[in-house]
């Protein structure tokens, strides 16, 4: 469970109209999160995604098999519904099959790896807590709680350099996150959509990278959790006559 290190009732930072409350209602606020979300191990879902960067944007549908503590499997779909790309991410490797140009990409899971072809320079075993609704909560020296004025409440997580911010709904249930160093946000997370009980998984979650302009969405037409799946899901193999390219080599080697 998390501590909570500071007594009493927060204090309201200058400019905040937020009101504090008892260190105790966001420890359970907390608590109550980590029982709900620890209880979900896997999800499986088709989703319609969009990615936008200073680049260009992308989007299409995806099938979505995620397993803590990060695996993956993605499946980028035709409007036929054929596979164009699959990713599969194990504790070992990081493997990309584009099947238009018979090309399979191996290489380390890393968050270079990955963002090669999610554009999310996030580690693997974070991006599936994140759709899990579980993500990262960083190590702190101080707390705070806060009733907000529109409705919830924000729970403040600080270090020296970091901070973290969650917020939760009427219902309790973890609606935001924010990761900031200093003032400038790193990544923002939000969840909505839900389908009307406390328990319930939210079906879309939308990103945010500031520093990089980042922004993607994902909204499932059809959601799933809990599901066994065999360790093979998350492991592919290169066709026959495929293309290998390693990813973990210098660009002049590939």
């Amino acid at each position: 469970m998390l501590l909570w290190l500071l007594p009493g009732c927060a204090t309201i930072p200058a400019g905040h109209t937020d009101r504090p409350v008892a260190n105790t209602v966001g420890q359970g606020l907390l608590d109550d999160w980590l029982v709900r979300s620890d209880q979900n191990r896997t999800l499986q879902g088709l989703a319609r995604f969009k990615v936008q960067t200073p680049e260009r944007t992308v989007s299409g549908t995806q099938v979505v098999l995620a397993e803590t503590p990060g695996r993956l499997r993605a499946e980028t779909l035709s409007p036929f519904g054929t596979p164009l790309l699959i990713m599969t991410v194990s504790d070992a490797e990081l493997a990309v099959l584009v099947t238009g140009d018979s090309r399979f990409y191996q290489g380390a899971p890393t968050p270079e790896n990955l963002s090669r072809f999610t554009r999310l320079p996030l580690r693997p075993g974070d991006l599936v807590d994140i759709l899990l609704q579980r993500p990262p909560v960083v190590a702190r020296q101080s707390a705070a709680a806060y009733m907000l004025a529109e409705g919830g409440w924000k729970v403040v997580l600080e270090s020296s350099r970091r901070r973290q911010e969650l917020r939760f709904d009427a219902e309790r249930r973890l609606v935001g996150v924010s990761y900031l160093s200093g003032e400038e946000p790193q990544l923002t997370v939000v969840y909505g959509d839900f389908d009307g009980t406390t328990r319930a998984a939210p079906r879309r979650i939308e990103m945010a990278l500031p520093a990089q302009k980042i922004q993607a969405s994902l909204a499932f037409d059809d959601l799933a959790l809990n599901r066994q799946f065999q360790p093979e899901v998350f492991r592919q193999s290169a066709p026959a006559g495929a293309i290998l390219m390693r990813l973990d080599e210098p660009a002049e080697d590939r």
